[in-house]
């Protein structure tokens, strides 16, 4: 009884803290009274410090990323409206985690007890950068574009393993019953895992650097780019350190 209570209370909670009116559906709207509280129920919160009525492209960006990752468990996506006018409501809060006006919209990604991340003032406002400061930071499944969620979970197992000539033959096997849709994705695994094996770990870090260069040089077509895109998502799936990439 008191489960189901709690239960009942936390989905209370969440639908009166949402903004089924406002534009970033799948949001949780944060103050300085209820942050602890909600934060502290997720595995990571990631939340948009922003003018009190957001708009714009950066907005857009947040609130894709906020539909895509919706049903996660783990994982919950938030603003916090901040007022440099009349009571300065949330400024603050904002203060707080060292956000002022001028950095406004600003990112920070909540860890359960762990430090909080900041979403990089130089980064470029993306899908794949929000969802990668995701990635690098916690062990949510966070589905980059490209990637297979069963071979996302072999790479990590084939990166952390002793015997990874076993984990590649276990790929391998996985990959020649894959879907037809899913077989030629499956196989980029596969032959990024014998590569490893081939000549060490050092080629997730040369192919990501390579895969980077080619993009940064615009001399591809857009089929190219996207190609591309989801090789340097896959890489990501082996799950080196984040300053290796």
């Amino acid at each position: 009884m008191y489960l189901w209570s709690y239960f009942l209370g936390s989905i209370v909670i969440l639908s009166t803290l949402t903004n089924p009116g406002e534009a970033c559906r799948g949001c949780v709207s944060l103050d300085e009274y209820n942050f602890d509280k909600i934060i502290s129920r997720f595995d990571a919160v990631l939340i948009k410090f922003d003018v009190a009525y957001p708009y714009g492209e950066k907005h857009d960006v947040f609130t894709k990323l906020a539909e895509e990752v919706a049903k996660s468990s783990d994982l919950i996506l938030a603003e916090v409206g901040v007022k440099d006018y009349g009571d300065k409501e949330n400024e603050p809060l904002a203060l707080k985690y060292g956000i002022t006006k001028d950095d406004l919209p600003a990112v920070r990604l909540f860890l359960k007890d762990k430090p909080h991340v900041e979403f990089s003032k130089t980064a470029e406002w993306t899908l794949d950068n929000l969802r990668n400061l995701i990635k690098d930071n916690t062990d949510i499944y966070i589905g980059l574009p490209g990637c297979l969620e069963k071979f996302d979970k072999l790479a990590l197992e084939f990166i952390n393993s002793d015997n990874k000539q076993k984990k590649l033959e276990e790929a391998e096997q996985v990959a020649g019953v894959a879907d037809q849709d899913d077989k030629s994705t499956a196989n980029v695994y596969v032959k990024f895992m014998k590569k490893i094996v081939e000549v060490g770990t050092s080629f997730v870090t040369q192919e990501f650097g390579r895969l980077s260069k080619i993009l940064k040089e615009g001399k591809v077509t857009d089929k190219k780019k996207i190609e591309l895109g989801n090789r340097l998502n896959i890489l990501r799936s082996f799950s080196l350190p984040k300053d290796e990439l």
